[in-house]
């Protein structure tokens, strides 16, 4: 039997949330969820460019990282305020999600915040029992997963935490259905096929005005590394591209930046030229960002 390729998508990088108030974003992040501020910059030409957003060029940026010091950043971008904007009810990047030690712990101390908690600690029930997670939103209508393995045997792919409030390991997309999705992922990455599942999602249902128990179709694929995943959700066909200023990074949860071997090695459909930029992020590699199936961004780096 041949051994399945390996993915060319090799790890998280930074997980971009576009946010009009980004001081506000980081207060919240940085006085509940333990993060902080690695680094503060403008957003250059050449890096908006490769974006495909011109518009974001000057624009200020922090760089967020967790408190186990791993290079696994999430970065805030100012953009200008998007009327109509609704959370998980638009086809692109919705959701990240991130590593807890305690999810119980941190959901007592987040019913003080002033994070709107959409979806309360539970298990993942059946074979996953042992995962139980609860989300949240944000101030930028940013969704995010905060999930603990409540067992931790050697064979986890879950990764540690590393800290109360550990590292983004899955980022969630959602598409009309979910073939197209894994079809371009597998065929274009070398990521593995896995069997769709059909299941309740009652923080998307919710969202979305449905039954907390209607079911939608979604599956993980597996990144190089251990310890990250894409998660794809099948939205209706009712649903399309997010709203945004034009020129400007889509809001809430923006982009997604993915490590990679060789940018000139794949063939996408880039929206711009690669470059450097001196942002610890990067770890001094290229990047270049291309468009996938259900119109997300993704920015892949090179590992230097």
């Amino acid at each position: 039997m041949t051994d399945a390729p390996t993915p060319l998508l090799k790890r998280l990088k930074i997980n971009t949330v576009a946010a009009p108030d980004i001081g506000l974003v980081e207060s919240w992040y940085t006085e509940w969820l333990g993060y902080s501020v690695c680094e503060r910059s403008t957003i250059s030409a050449d890096l908006a460019t490769s974006w495909g957003t011109p518009a974001m060029a000057g624009r200020p940026s922090i760089l967020l990282q967790p408190e186990s010091g791993d290079a696994v950043f999430l970065r805030v971008c100012e953009i200008d305020p998007v009327p109509g904007y609704k959370p998980m009810n638009t086809l692109g990047w919705n959701a990240f999600e991130i590593i807890i030690d305690d999810v119980y712990e941190l959901n007592e101390m987040l019913l003080k915040s002033p994070f709107k908690i959409i979806g309360e600690p539970a298990s993942l029930g059946g074979d996953l029992d042992f995962i139980h997670a609860m989300q949240v939103e944000g101030p930028a209508g940013d969704v995010l997963y905060l999930t603990c393995d409540r067992v931790r045997a050697p064979d986890t792919l879950l990764p540690p935490p590393g800290a109360f409030v550990g590292r983004p390991f899955i980022v969630i997309l959602a598409g009309n259905g979910v073939e197209a999705t894994q079809k371009y992922y597998s065929e274009t990455f070398a990521m593995k096929r896995e069997d769709d599942m059909q299941t309740s999602i009652g923080v998307v249902a919710n969202a979305q005005g449905l039954p907390d128990d209607h079911i939608f179709d979604m599956g993980f694929m597996a990144l190089a590394e251990t310890g990250n995943f894409i998660e794809y959700d099948g939205y209706a066909d009712s649903f399309g591209a997010r709203p945004c200023t034009d020129g400007q990074l889509p809001p809430g949860c923006s982009t997604v930046s993915i490590s990679v071997d060789s940018i000139d090695a794949l063939d996408l459909d880039y929206v711009g030229d690669a470059v450097s930029d001196p942002s610890m992020a990067y770890g001094g590699g290229r990047c270049r960002t291309a468009r996938g199936p259900v119109g997300e961004l993704i920015e892949l780096v090179e590992d230097p």
